[in-house]
């Protein structure tokens, strides 16, 4: 049944869709900022229609109005979008040989993660050897519970940090799992004193893991570079002997991004 509903949105060109991308293509490609009366002749619109679709648009907080020019651009969500979309990619690109490097350097499994709203999702993820609990490009992970999901959080200023944890559903994965907000407000003040973040089996009993921030050029956390394994390859304290080579890796990954490197 979805199917047949995507042919038919495609096939009709009056539908609202249809017209935001319309007007929302005649921004992008715009030189400047667009008239009213410049978008319903481009878009062919009836003004009625044009008006319509542009209310709907700031609404969303993808066009906007400058009212000293009396023209409209596009809006700050959309931006924020392009902004996200070519940072993931520009993210991965840079710290590409990074991950390789560390894979074949280790040994063991390594991954790039970013944070998704209450979830950590995995962009790039190398195994050195199969693993049925392997992350997986794509895939979500809890924040509580694996290394990438302190790193990502334990560095956000103290208000937004604060109110995440209040929103956290801390489930307990394995009886090693933290479940409780205090505990892990101090686990990520560890993780803040440290560098690094740990997960010694909360989320698999099998496996344990490191991970380590990645900064933009606002020195705000971007991502975070996970190295992990099975427990019978590697326990904790053998990974976290891996700590400055991690720390290595995600700083020079930091500096190819725009951080200072501080």
């Amino acid at each position: 049944q979805t199917r047949p509903a995507r042919l038919m949105v495609a096939a009709n060109p009056s539908s609202v869709v249809s017209k935001c991308t319309r007007i929302l293509d005649l921004l992008a490609e715009a030189q400047r900022p667009l008239s009213f009366t410049e978008i319903a002749r481009q878009s062919g619109f009836v003004k009625s229609s044009t008006h319509r679709i542009l209310a709907i648009l700031q609404s969303e907080g993808l066009a906007e109005f400058d009212q000293r020019s009396r023209a409209y651009r596009m809006g700050p969500k959309l931006i924020a979008w392009a902004m996200n979309a070519w940072h993931k990619t520009d993210l991965q690109q840079n710290a590409a040989a990074e991950l390789e490097h560390l894979c074949t350097t280790t040994g063991y499994n390594v991954a790039l993660a970013i944070r998704d709203d209450d979830s950590v999702l995995y962009l790039r993820a190398l195994d050195s050897f199969p693993v049925r609990h392997a992350a997986k490009t794509g895939e979500h992970a809890p924040i509580h519970c694996t290394a990438v999901g302190k790193a990502l959080v334990a560095f956000l200023p103290d208000e937004q940090r604060s109110n995440l944890i209040k929103r956290l559903r801390l489930e307990q994965f394995t009886e090693r799992s933290i479940t409780n907000a205090t505990a892990f407000a101090r686990e990520l003040a560890r993780v803040r004193k440290r560098g690094y973040a740990l997960n010694d089996r909360e989320e698999f009993l099998q496996v344990c893991g490191i991970a380590a921030p990645v900064r933009d050029h606002q020195a705000q956390v971007a991502a975070a570079v996970c190295i992990w394994a099975p427990v019978k390859q590697a326990e904790i304290e053998a990974l976290s002997g891996l700590a400055d080579l991690l720390l290595d890796a995600t700083r020079r990954i930091s500096i190819r991004i725009g951080s200072q490197g501080d």
